[in-house]
C-alpha cells in the first residue's frame, strides 16, 4: 500500500470512528443531517446538527443563513471543522452546499479539516474517485431522531390520571408548600428508579410547574446534585405519560439536563415538546434560543450560581 492509499484508508477510518462517536453522543442515527464537528486544539468542542435539505440547494442559502450556521464555531473559537453528511442515497449536490460552508468558514480562518458523506452503508470522502473500492460501514439506523421525537410525544394510552395531580395551595400557604415540595423533589431525583410510584411522579410534576420550586431544582442541577444523564433520561421517558397541561416543565428540565451534558440533539427534541405544550413558557423560549445558537451552558450556569438555593426558592428568577 503506497503512502497516498494508506492516508486515504486512514481518513475513511476516521470517518467511521467519528460517526460512531456522534451516534453514541446523540443517542440516535442522524439521518438526513449535516453535522459540523467543531474542533479546537485538535479536540472536538461541539457537534452541531441541522437538516440536510437546504444544503442540497445551496443557491437558497443566504449569507445570513450561513452566518447563523457557523456562529457556534466562532463562539467556541474553533480552529477547524469536520463536516459530515448522512444521506439515504448519495446526492452529489451536497458538495456544493459544503463548498458554501467552507467558503464562509475561510473568512474566519476556520479550516475544514475533513468532509465525509455517509450514504446508505457507504462512506465517501472528497478524495474518493471512480477507482475507489466502496468503503462500507453498517451503522444501526433503527433509532433515529424521528423515533426519539415520537418517544417524547404524549400518549393518551399511558397518561397519568388527572386526579393523581395534587392541587397547589392558596397564596397564603404557598411559601411553606414550596419549601416542602422542593425538598421532596430533591429527594425524589436523588432516589429515582423505575418503580417510582405514580403518585410521587405526579407530585413532582406539579411541584416543578411552580417557578420557585423549579428554580431551586435547577440550582441543584447546576451544582451537580444529580447525575445529569440519569435525570435527563428519566424525565424524557416520563413525557409520554403527560398531556399538554403538564408536559412543559418536565420537558424543559429534561432539555436543560441534556444541554448541560452536551447533547444538544436530545435537548432540541425535548424543548420542541415543551413549546408544543406551552408556546409561551418563558424558560423553554430561552433554552430554545440558546440551542438555536448552539451556545455553551457556561453563561447560564454563571447566572444560576450567582444566587443561593434559598434565593432561587424564595423569589429571584434564575431565568431573568
Amino acid at each position: 500500500m503506497d503512502q497516498a492509499t494508506h492516508a486515504h484508508s486512514r481518513r475513511i477510518q476516521i470517518a467511521r470512528e467519528t460517526l460512531v462517536d456522534l451516534v453514541k453522543s446523540f443517542g440516535f442515527y442522524p439521518a438526513d443531517s449535516v453535522i459540523i464537528n467543531w474542533m479546537k486544539a485538535a479536540e472536538s468542542v461541539l457537534a452541531q446538527r441541522v437538516d440536510v435539505e437546504v444544503f442540497l440547494e445551496p443557491t437558497d442559502l443566504s449569507k445570513s443563513d450561513l452566518e447563523l450556521f457557523i456562529e457556534p464555531g466562532r463562539i467556541y473559537q474553533a480552529e477547524q471543522a469536520r463536516v459530515l453528511t448522512c444521506l439515504t442515497y448519495m446526492d452529489e449536490r451536497i458538495y456544493s452546499g459544503i463548498d458554501a460552508v467552507q467558503e464562509a468558514l475561510a473568512k474566519y480562518e476556520i479550516e475544514v479539516k475533513d468532509v465525509f458523506v455517509f450514504a446508505g452503508d457507504r462512506v465517501f470522502s472528497r478524495e474518493c474517485d471512480e477507482g475507489c473500492e466502496p468503503h462500507l460501514m453498517h451503522v444501526e439506523k433503527k433509532i433515529s431522531r424521528v423515533s426519539w421525537e415520537s418517544q417524547c410525544d404524549s400518549d393518551s394510552s399511558v397518561f397519568i390520571d388527572a386526579q393523581a395531580f395534587p392541587v397547589v395551595p392558596s397564596v397564603e400557604d404557598l411559601s411553606p408548600w414550596r419549601t416542602t415540595e422542593s425538598a421532596f423533589v430533591q429527594h425524589l431525583l436523588g432516589q429515582w428508579c423505575a418503580n417510582t410510584a405514580t403518585v410521587d411522579i405526579a407530585r413532582m410534576v406539579v411541584a416543578l410547574e411552580d417557578i420557585r420550586v423549579r428554580d431551586s431544582i435547577l440550582w441543584d442541577l447546576a451544582n451537580g446534585a444529580y447525575e445529569q444523564v440519569s435525570v435527563a433520561e428519566s424525565m424524557s421517558k416520563l413525557l409520554p405519560r403527560l398531556d399538554a397541561n403538564h408536559g412543559a416543565a418536565i420537558a424543559t428540565t429534561a432539555a436543560i439536563c441534556w444541554w448541560l451534558h452536551g447533547n444538544g440533539a436530545m435537548a432540541n427534541i425535548c424543548i420542541a415538546r415543551a413549546l408544543s405544550d406551552s408556546p409561551h413558557y418563558s424558560l423553554a423560549q430561552m433554552i430554545r434560543s440558546v440551542l438555536d445558537y448552539a451556545l455553551p451552558p457556561e453563561f447560564w450556569l454563571a447566572s444560576v450560581n450567582g444566587l443561593t438555593r434559598h434565593e432561587c426558592l424564595t423569589g429571584v428568577d434564575v431565568t431573568s
